[in-house]
């Protein structure tokens, strides 16, 4: 189902404007179709049924005794992570998709619950996961596909925005970061200026968010600029304080 006609998406990569698509989404996702790559593939997921992913969440929670913000968002991170069966055969994962051309019925358009254990979800997949769990605990998350910069090259990426407690995160499941040698979620403290821009589903002005960390998952230092190209950068000095 498109949300008033419009698929959800990335529309913008700093060099030019996708009509049709909005950039974000703020509820829970049900039967919403969301493009896995930039606004111009048009190749559409939903998220299908996940009962047995908040099962998950809940057993992961308890096991980890968590309780704050920042733990309960690497029991996020470990449910998604175990959900979809880890990162190992991601090469994999157009296989399970059809071309838009080749979609006659909606039964045809792939759920992103077909992945789970497959070890192929990417960050559409993880980032969809990570809002519906998000919001099962009764966080206001908002889901992002955008343009960023890894590494100087220029990819499309989703990640959510999350509010807590007055304060605003970015929260990024698919390329994680080290706190005290534990994988966790990217989770960035933000202004609330840049989380409403970037929160917007049709901002084409405003700030990127630039931050460096290390990524463990491929043993490397990583420096990524989130919604890339903007005419402002924010620099993120300390992203994994949780304050």
């Amino acid at each position: 189902m498109k949300i008033n006609n419009r698929y959800i998406g990335c529309n913008y990569t700093g060099f030019s404007y996708i009509g049709g698509v909005d950039s974000s989404f703020k509820g829970t996702f049900n039967d919403e179709e969301v493009l896995i790559g930039s606004g111009v593939d048009y190749i559409p997921c939903v998220m299908g049924n996940i009962s047995d992913a908040y099962a998950l969440l809940k057993e992961t929670i308890k096991k980890n005794d968590a309780g704050s913000f920042e733990e309960i968002c690497e029991c996020i991170y470990e449910t998604v992570n175990t959900y979809f069966g880890g990162i190992e055969n991601v090469s994999t994962r157009m296989s399970y998709y059809k071309d838009f051309d080749d979609i006659e019925t909606e039964t045809d358009i792939t759920r992103v619950s077909t992945l789970k254990g497959k070890g192929a979800a990417m960050c559409v997949e993880r980032a969809m996961l990570s809002q519906n769990l998000l919001k099962s605990l009764g966080f206001d998350t908002v889901y992002k596909a955008s343009g960023i910069k890894n590494n100087d090259k220029l990819e499309i990426h989703a990640y959510n925005l999350v509010t807590n407690n007055g304060k605003y995160y970015l929260f990024d499941s698919s390329i994680p970061t080290e706190i005290y040698g534990k994988i966790s979620p990217l989770i960035a403290e933000i202004p609330k200026e840049i989380f409403d821009q970037i929160s917007s589903p049709k901002q084409k002005i405003g700030y990127s968010i630039e931050v460096s960390h290390y990524n463990p998952l491929r043993d490397k230092d990583v420096h990524i600029i989130y919604d890339a190209n903007r005419e402002k950068l924010y620099n993120l000095d300390n992203p994994h304080k949780i304050k």
